[in-house]
């Protein structure tokens, strides 16, 4: 007896059983069920990794609200000769998220990713 997943819910379950324990998935269903299972396991992926595209421009364009003012302000200063320190300025802080949420969200679709291909 050796433990297999179960193709709906991905839980651990005896390979001798008819039927999950946790979703009540029945192995005695043909191969059409399966195959549905396979493309509703696809879909999901397909979503979860649209979301995290959406994301990926949210925090684009989060660092790109925070570089324009940075721009403008060096721009400004070169304009009257003044010396242009953006440490003190509050865009940075916008680059900074908009780019820790870029790695973020990239670090999570390569996860999802990595998991998805490993269910096959």
């Amino acid at each position: 007896m050796s433990l297999i997943s179960c193709p709906s819910c991905k839980k651990k379950i005896s390979d001798k059983v008819q039927e999950c324990p946790h979703c009540q998935f029945s192995f005695n269903q043909g191969e059409d069920d399966f195959e549905r299972l396979r493309v509703l396991g696809y879909r999901k992926y397909r979503d979860k990794m649209y979301r995290f595209r959406m994301l990926t421009f949210v925090s684009m364009a989060l660092a790109i609200a925070g570089l324009i003012p940075m721009l403008w302000s060096y721009a400004k200063a070169m304009d009257y000769g003044f010396n242009v320190k953006f440490t003190n300025h509050w865009g940075i802080y916008l680059v900074m998220a908009g780019f820790a949420l870029y790695v973020l969200i990239r670090v999570l679709m390569f996860n999802t990713k990595r998991n998805y291909k490993s269910s096959k």
